[in-house]
This record gives structure tokens, sequence and C-alpha cells, in this order.
């Protein structure tokens, strides 16, 4: 047996799933996608929260829009922070393109092009259905990193959080906040 036959059993013995599954994609022989060695996670291994790191270009976001859309079709909700806004087109069907049949027949899965149901929240002016959050809510350390603020400056927006707690004065909105600077 090859190398690569042994990779593509190791493959698919390995991400077998007992019941409902997503597939992420298909396992990578050195730089060859190897057809139908398909990654599946179980549905039941995914719990509430979960993190995705890597450096720049990596495929974090692909892996995201995978599982996001995996787990809508199975009817799981998910919750994502898109702060760059790159997800955010899930919401339509991809016009396609050659690349992405290409990509799909190397896998080993067929694509079909739809959109998702998307939310929108946002605390900022753009599109999206506003959230309201009070300054106590964002707290001092969310509050510096939104203003951008140095490291003595969000140390006296530590304090202030500190003198207002302590002397349960509330803290609602930027008004409150100056006023107690």
């Amino acid at each position: 047996m090859s190398n690569k036959e042994t990779f593509f059993n190791d493959i698919t013995e390995g991400y077998k799933a007992k019941g409902e599954f997503i597939t992420l994609g298909a396992g990578m022989y050195g730089e060859e996608t190897v057809t139908n060695a398909f990654v599946n996670i179980p549905l039941k291994t995914l719990n509430r929260h979960g993190l995705i790191a890597g450096a720049t270009g990596t495929g974090k976001t692909k892996t995201l829009q995978v599982l996001a859309e995996n787990l809508s079709e199975k009817g799981i909700p998910v919750l994502l922070m898109d702060v760059k806004g790159d997800l955010s087109g899930i919401a339509k069907p991809s016009p396609g393109h050659a690349k992405i049949d290409e990509r799909h027949a190397k896998i080993g899965l067929s694509f079909e092009a739809k959109g998702f149901p998307i939310e929108i929240l946002t605390i900022s002016e753009q599109n999206g259905t506003r959230l309201r959050a009070t300054v106590s809510e964002f707290g001092p350390v969310l509050l510096s990193r939104i203003l951008d603020l140095s490291e003595a400056q969000s140390g006296i927006v530590a304090i202030l959080f500190k003198y207002c707690d302590d002397k349960k004065l509330p803290l609602l909105d930027l008004k409150d906040f100056k006023k107690i600077l």
C-alpha cells in the first residue's frame, strides 16, 4: 500500500462519524487534495463555544463559513463575531466560479450555491439591528480598546469604573462617563 493510500485510509477511518455530522472538506496529502478523504465532525462533539486561530491566510474565515453554513443546514443557530464583515457574504448565493467547481471536484463534494439566514447586529451606525449597551456593560477593558486608549488612559478608565462600582453610580452612557471624569 502506498503512503497516499495509507493516508486516505487513516483520514477516512479517523474521521468516520457515528450519527449526524458535518463535512469540513478533504484531507491534504502534501500539496494535493485527496478526493473523498472527507474530514467529518460529529455534531455531538460540537459544544457551545469554539475558537479557530491561525496565521493570516491559513483558512480561518473559510473554516468559519463552512462550519456556519453546515450547522445552519442542520437547523443549529450560530453566533459569529465578525468584526471585519468577512462572513456576511453567506447571506447570498455565490454567483459561482470555476475555482469553486474545481475545488469541490477535487474534494469529492457537490456544490450548490445558496444563501443562508443571517441577522447582523451592530453597536455602531452601520447597517444592521442596532444593539444598545450601557458603558458599564462594556467594562473598562473593552471600552479602552474601542477608544484605542494608551496604557495610562486605560488605567484611569479602570479606576473610574471601580469608583462608580464602589459608589453604586450608574454608567449608562458617555454623558455619565464624562460627568465622572
